[in-house]
């Protein structure tokens, strides 16, 4: 038995029911109103168990129904008997439960006295109490809630031109001693980023033999990312470096780092020791501001971008790289984040990078005029997409190219920029160097999974 209270009315009703050899608990018809955060009824078969609940955000006072795998549910079962108690991980395998009925069959289901967690007492012996948080977090019908996936962060992403930008100007730089010592700060910091794709992280100290600040800043988030540049590669326009263009002055057009690579690198830290040279200004975009211009406005070659392989390639010395991805990638849709406000929920990441980019291997081919050619009819007909994708990609460059669109910068010395480089573009003026003038850039990169982790975290402790 267990007590429900409406406004000054308290009911007691428990009513005990057996159905398939199953003991089940559940509240009188009336317990349907809003009550705030409680369990209202379940019932369970041996395949599965449905749970109805109310919450906060309940439309009309109109509890959640929702009808649970079983065995989903037992594989989630956090008892002592199912997950070790130091380490916390898992003392099965879902193949071991699903070998046997009894694993995943309930034996008893409970509602707990305070409605706050469904109790269940499998076959196998194994017991736990299911919070309601659970129940909610995979209710399956909302994209976006405060108990949304592990991996989600609450704080939307921000699609920004530079006069959106502009009025977050203020709120994009944090000192480097409030960012190392302060978590707050640290937290305000991974939301901009998660927000807006890019900060600026000011008053850093010199490099010295017992500090490395552009390492302590990665290191704040997560560790390093080793690439074939290192941990830590530098930048300097006196000493020549034949292995990438970006160790050159010439002008670099927008592009993102490392894309040849299956795993590409989250973020970027790009940190500036000495900038005296003219020219040489960094100058970054929201490619996903370009990319939902293009949803808006043609969709064909919206798709297009999704459908078409850019092929990427590095070969230099002993190095051999070579990927295909299309230049937008998106997240699986649902009935929410297909909605043309929610583009931020449904574009997942961005590849595009020209100065690494190989000849193309999709669409190339045309059917000749009155002639047989040897190019089977399947690889002929993807002309079709590649001219959308052409469109696509002519309407993508037209965006990032626009100065509308974007933020140029001479970063100052003892300053570093954070970006996301699976979302902002960056791009550098040519450099025009002089015997007594130098420019000396410092980057390290780190992953997307730290980043997510860290935020994840910080969301927790604070919010």
């Amino acid at each position: 038995m267990y007590r429900v209270t409406f406004g000054s009315r308290t009911l007691l009703n428990s009513v005990g029911a057996v159905r398939h050899g199953i003991t089940l608990r559940y509240l009188s018809k009336n317990a349907n109103r809003k009550v705030g955060g409680t369990i209202l009824t379940s019932n369970a078969t041996p395949e599965s168990t449905t749970v109805s609940f109310l919450t906060d955000d309940c439309s009309g006072a109109k509890p959640f129904t929702v009808c649970f795998n079983n065995i989903f549910l037992r594989d989630a079962s956090r008892s002592s008997d199912s997950v070790d108690a130091d380490t916390g991980q898992k003392l099965f395998t879902t193949g071991q439960l699903a070998s046997e009925p009894r694993h995943f069959t309930p034996e008893k289901v409970d509602i707990t006295e305070n409605g706050q967690a469904l109790s269940i007492t499998w076959r196998d012996g194994d017991h736990y109490d299911y919070p309601l948080e659970f129940l909610y977090r995979y209710k399956g019908s909302t994209y976006v809630s405060r108990s949304l996936r592990n991996q989600s962060s609450k704080h939307k992403p921000v699609i920004w031109d530079a006069t959106l930008f502009n009025k977050h100007l203020d709120s994009f730089r944090y000192k480097y001693n409030e960012y190392m010592t302060d978590d707050k700060v640290l937290y305000q910091t991974l939301i901009k980023l998660q927000k807006f794709g890019i900060v600026m992280i000011t008053d850093l100290p010199e490099l010295s033999a017992d500090l490395d600040p552009l390492q302590d800043l990665c290191h704040r988030v997560g560790p390093l990312r080793k690439t074939i540049y290192g941990e830590v590669f530098e930048v300097d326009n006196t000493k020549p470096n034949h292995s990438n263009i970006t160790f050159s002055n010439k002008r670099l057009p927008f592009h993102q780092d490392l894309t040849y690579l299956e795993n590409v690198p989250g973020f970027q830290i790009l940190q500036c020791a000495r900038n005296e040279t003219a020219g040489g200004e960094n100058i970054y975009v929201d490619a996903f501001n370009a990319t939902r211009h293009i949803r808006e406005t043609d969709t064909e070659a919206y798709e297009a971008l999704q459908i078409v392989p850019v092929n990427y390639s590095y070969k230099k010395d002993d190095k051999r790289y070579y990927q295909s991805k299309p230049i937008i990638e998106q997240f699986d849709s649902n009935e929410h984040n297909v909605e043309i406000s929610n583009y931020e929920y449904l574009i997942k990441q961005i590849n595009y990078s020209p100065p690494y980019q190989a000849p193309f291997t999709y669409g190339i081919y045309n059917k000749a005029p009155q002639k047989e050619v040897s190019t089977t009819p399947g690889k002929t007909i993807e002309r079709f997409t590649f001219k959308d994708f052409v469109r696509g990609l002519e309407m993508f460059e037209d965006s990032i190219n626009n100065p509308a669109n974007q933020l140029m910068m001479k970063i100052p010395k003892n300053c570093a920029v954070i970006f996301n480089n699976r979302r902002i573009l960056h791009a550098r003026n040519e450099i025009f160097s002089s015997e007594a003038s130098r420019r000396i850039f410092r980057g390290c990169f780190f992953s997307n999974d730290h980043f997510r982790s860290r935020l994840k975290y910080l969301e927790e402790r604070f919010d």
